[in-house]
């Protein structure tokens, strides 16, 4: 793996991230009323994520009213309230496609990187413990990737909540329009096991009542 993962987290995520909140921006301006509801819901979040890619000291990207940040540790007053481990090799993939099509150009692009914080989730969670293991069978070049990702406990646990499993092409096929979250679910495409009551509580909460 390059360097090119980890500089991309530190340094492109969060500009990528604030050019996403002035999009929002502009549009809730011109009286965008959509545009109004998921930047207020962006700029409601205060809290810290902790990245964890290979063995590569961790990167904390902090968030507060409409801004990131990254370093070590988080910010002063921002409490850390996720983290996750994730392979460097998946990252390098993804980023070399985004950057050979010119997506991190693409406004909605940017948007949808501020929408990683939503007080929607933060308040649907209420606090309450979460992790879980993910896994992307036959991905393209790497076969199966495993996301490790917890909130509201200070580091992935060994043993998580519970586990879920999806195809990559089915993943595309969400991506693209061409599957909803529902019909992966309901079709036994998307396969999970363990305590997921409360991901499954809050996935029907914030798609039964969208922004």
């Amino acid at each position: 793996m390059t360097k090119q993962p980890i500089e991309f987290l530190r340094d492109t995520f969060p500009k990528l991230f604030i050019r996403g909140v002035g999009v929002l921006e502009s549009r809730a301006a011109g009286g965008d009323e959509r545009a109004q509801r998921i930047l207020a819901d962006v700029k409601g979040v205060t809290g810290a994520v902790r990245l964890e890619v290979d063995d590569h000291p961790p990167i904390v990207l902090s968030g507060k009213a409409g801004l990131l940040t990254s370093g070590n540790e988080p910010e002063e007053g921002v409490p850390l309230k996720a983290t996750a481990k994730i392979p460097g090799d998946a990252v390098e993939l993804l980023l070399g496609s985004a950057l050979r099509s010119g997506a991190l150009e693409d406004d909605e692009v940017a948007v949808g990187a501020a929408q990683t914080a939503s007080k929607r989730f933060e308040d649907a969670l209420a606090g309450q413990s979460l992790s879980f293991v993910a896994t992307v069978r036959n991905v393209p070049e790497l076969g199966d990737v495993i996301l490790r990702v917890a909130f509201n406990v200070p580091e992935v646990p060994a043993e998580p909540g519970f586990t879920t499993e999806l195809q990559f092409s089915d993943l595309e096929a969400v991506r693209h329009g061409e599957l909803t979250v529902q019909e992966l679910f309901l079709g036994g495409k998307l396969k999970m096991e363990g305590d997921y009551s409360l991901a499954l509580q809050i996935s029907m909460q914030l798609l039964t009542n969208p922004l």
